[in-house]
């Protein structure tokens, strides 16, 4: 009777076989990150931009509550001095004490800020745990595209310029809503070409445009 055996060993990896493999997972990875990174940073830019939204239908439901005083913050006040703000900190705080906006005061700090606990932090802390800027003076000769509320990282709105070490994201990113409560967030690519977004940040008046930083 013939007898037949079978073996159970099996050929493993040789090293360069293995050092193949952990080159092409490394190249791979190399070509990959960068696109995780951007839609990490895109993700971040479109959860403010909706924050900025919210600011600004916070506002509007002022505006549309309020005989008297003004919703907007005014930066020439004649009869309408409980409206008047110097930093944005104030502004949004009152907006979430008078009930408009339905937040806790984290809401207004960005990635890579601290967040304030409280009503007192939030007033006291500036742009620690704001990241917020508020435009003044909008009424109804404002165009309906003009940003409203906008991060912080844009230094100067009137000459377009940006923060390169501001928080939050410096010249990586931007997010604002329009006085129609759009959502916008402009990336770094457009933010090279800062020249195309003048259209956009024209208010269509002789007047500056006055902010209400944090």
């Amino acid at each position: 009777m013939k007898l037949t055996t079978t073996s159970n060993h099996r050929k493993g990896f040789t090293l360069i076989e293995l050092m193949v493999v952990i080159a092409i997972i490394g190249i791979l990875f190399t070509l990959v990150s960068p696109q995780i990174g951007k839609a990490r940073l895109r993700g971040k830019l479109t959860q403010q931009a909706h924050h900025a939204k919210s600011i600004v239908e916070a506002i509007v439901a002022k505006e549309a509550a309020s005989r008297f005083n003004a919703g907007w913050p005014q930066n020439n006040l004649k009869d309408v001095s409980d409206d008047s703000y110097s930093t944005s900190n104030e502004f949004l705080a009152d907006l979430v004490e008078d009930g408009y906006l339905d937040v806790d005061y984290s809401f207004f700090a960005a990635p890579g800020m601290t967040p304030a606990r409280t009503e007192g932090e939030f007033r006291s802390g500036g742009a620690a745990v704001n990241a917020w800027c508020v435009v003044m003076d909008i009424n109804d000769t404002t165009p309906g595209n003009f940003p409203v509320v906008f991060l912080k990282n844009m230094a100067d709105i009137n000459a377009l310029s940006f923060k390169d070490e501001a928080v939050p994201f410096g010249t990586k990113g931007f997010a604002f809503a329009t006085k129609n409560g759009e959502a916008v967030i402009i990336e770094a690519a457009d933010i090279k070409e800062i020249g195309n977004l003048a259209a956009i940040f024209d208010r269509n008046d002789e007047r500056g445009i006055q902010v209400l930083r944090p």
